[in-house]
C-alpha cells in the first residue's frame, strides 16, 4: 500500500503540484486549503506525514502544528515555508516539526525530506513501544531484583553488589540470572539497554530494597 502524505496549503495549485510530485515517487497524497478542515478529517484520513504551510489563511503554522500533533495519531509534519517565515518555521521544529523547506520547493529535497520524516518517526514509535514492553517486564522483577538490577546499570561487578547489598555473589548471580530471564534479555548489553529505559528516580534507593 502506497505511504500517504496529507498536504494542507491554501493555494490549490501548489496542493496539485505538490500532489503531481508526490505520486510519480509512489505516494499517495490528500490536500486541504485550510489548516482546520485537514486537522477535522485527520482521524478519520489516515496518513503517513503531513506537508503544513507556514501561513494559512484560518491557523497560523504553530496554532496548527499543535492541533495536528494533538490529534491522536502523531505523524511527522514537515513546514513549508516561504523566505520570510523561515523564523516562524524554526519555532515549529522546536516543538517537534521535522523539517521545514523553503518555497520553492525542489522536489527531490522534498521527496528525501518525507522519508526521512518517515522513517524516523517509525523508529521513535518501536523505540516508544519497546520502551513500554521493557517498563511491564520490569515491574515483574522483586524488589531485590530490581536493587540488582540497578547496580548492574550503574556498572557494579557481582562482588560489589554482594558488597553493597550484603549478599552472597553467588545470591547475586542467582539473581542476574533471574533479571535476565525475566526481562528477555539473552545477553548483558542488551539487559544494559533495556534497563536504560528505566527512570532512576522511580523508586527505592538499591540501598535499601523493600
Amino acid at each position: 500500500m502506497n505511504q500517504r502524505i496529507l498536504i494542507i496549503d491554501d493555494d490549490a495549485a501548489v496542493c496539485s503540484s505538490l500532489a503531481s510530485v508526490l505520486a510519480t515517487h509512489g505516494f499517495e497524497a490528500t490536500s486541504f486549503t485550510t489548516a482546520r478542515s485537514a486537522i477535522e478529517q485527520m482521524p478519520k484520513t489516515a496518513c503517513d506525514c503531513v506537508l503544513l504551510d507556514v501561513r494559512m489563511p484560518d491557523l497560523d503554522g504553530l496554532t496548527a502544528l499543535k492541533l495536528i500533533q494533538s490529534a491522536g495519531t502523531h505523524p511527522p509534519v514537515i513546514m513549508i515555508t516561504g523566505h520570510a517565515d523561515v523564523p516562524m518555521a524554526v519555532q515549529a521544529m522546536k516543538l517537534g516539526a521535522a523539517d521545514f523547506i523553503e518555497k520553492p520547493v525542489d522536489d527531490e529535497e522534498l521527496v528525501r525530506s518525507i522519508r526521512s520524516a518517515m522513517e524516523r518517526s517509525k523508529r521513535d514509535a518501536e523505540e516508544v513501544s519497546l520502551a513500554r514492553v521493557v517498563r511491564e517486564r520490569y515491574a515483574t522483577l522483586t524488589p531485590r531484583e530490581q536493587a540488582v538490577a540497578d547496580l548492574v546499570v550503574d556498572g557494579y561487578s557481582s562482588s560489589a553488589i554482594a558488597a553493597n547489598l550484603n549478599i552472597s555473589v553467588r545470591t547475586v548471580d542467582h539473581h542476574r540470572a533471574a533479571i535476565l530471564a525475566k526481562m528477555q534479555a539473552t545477553s548483558l548489553p542488551q539487559l544494559l539497554k533495556f534497563l536504560l529505559f528505566i527512570p532512576r528516580d522511580r523508586k527505592d534507593t538499591p540501598e535499601n530494597p523493600k
